[in-house]
């Protein structure tokens, strides 16, 4: 009579762990979790790309009337710090080859803290019987902050400086050099990224370069500098 309640008791168990088990295969589905993954990070946001990930952005606009195009590679050195690369022209002439390093050191809530620095190479030839050249070795510093506005899309906004350190131009076969720590210009960026499939990533952003000599000089509207760009970025 004892043994018939557990042998009843041994038969329940092993029904209840039955589907469990068939179940232990297969993981269950996490979407939050695949969320959280796909968003980690992004060229075009001040989200850190993760520690080993890589990432690509390809974008082209206008600047002021002349067309630009720019490619960017980046690489997840650690959770928070991210190595970049970048190239962007400006009709073919005018060439900014550079290399930093960007830092999210804090959380806003759902929005991220973002340093970014570099070292830029800007030149500009054009051939001719002299063969003119001219060239900048200039710093860059940024610092902005991202985060999600809606499901899918992202907003961006930072503020760049420019700080000039050499100067070099060739006209009619002479080279002459001129160094020194020159603040040069702020930049005022806004953009928006936002998702167009599950691996690619659209953008839109608007930049406005301001000189310092558009304090110093009464024609003002040249040295401002309106960029407008689009472009799609992937991370893997």
């Amino acid at each position: 009579m004892s043994g018939a309640p557990l042998r009843h008791r041994l038969l329940a168990l092993a029904v209840i762990a039955a589907p469990a088990a068939a179940r232990a295969d297969v993981p269950p589905p996490c979407a939050p979790c695949a969320e959280r993954a796909r968003s980690e990070g992004s060229l075009a946001t001040f989200a850190p790309l993760g520690e080993g990930r890589t990432a690509m952005l390809l974008g082209g606009g206008v600047a002021v009337l002349l067309p630009f195009y720019e490619i960017e590679i980046g690489y997840g050195i650690s959770p928070r710090v991210d190595l970049v690369g970048r190239f962007q022209t400006v009709a073919g002439l005018f060439h900014d080859p550079s290399l930093g390093v960007r830092w999210s050191p804090a959380d806003l809530g759902r929005f991220r803290l973002g340093v970014d620095g570099g070292v830029h190479y800007s030149f500009l030839g054009i051939a001719t019987d002299q063969m003119n050249f001219a060239s900048t070795l200039y710093l860059t510093g940024e610092i902005g902050i991202s985060g999600p506005i809606t499901r899918s899309t992202d907003l961006y906004f930072g503020v760049d400086n420019e700080i000039d350190l050499l100067h070099q131009k060739r006209i009619k076969g002479r080279s002459t050099f001129e160094g020194g720590f020159h603040y040069d210009a702020a930049l005022f960026g806004l953009g928006i990224r936002t998702r167009l499939t599950e691996d690619l990533d659209g953008l839109l952003r608007a930049r406005l370069r301001v000189p310092v000599e558009t304090f110093t000089y009464k024609a003002t509207g040249f040295y401002v500098m309106p960029f407008l760009e689009v472009g799609g970025t992937w991370a893997w």
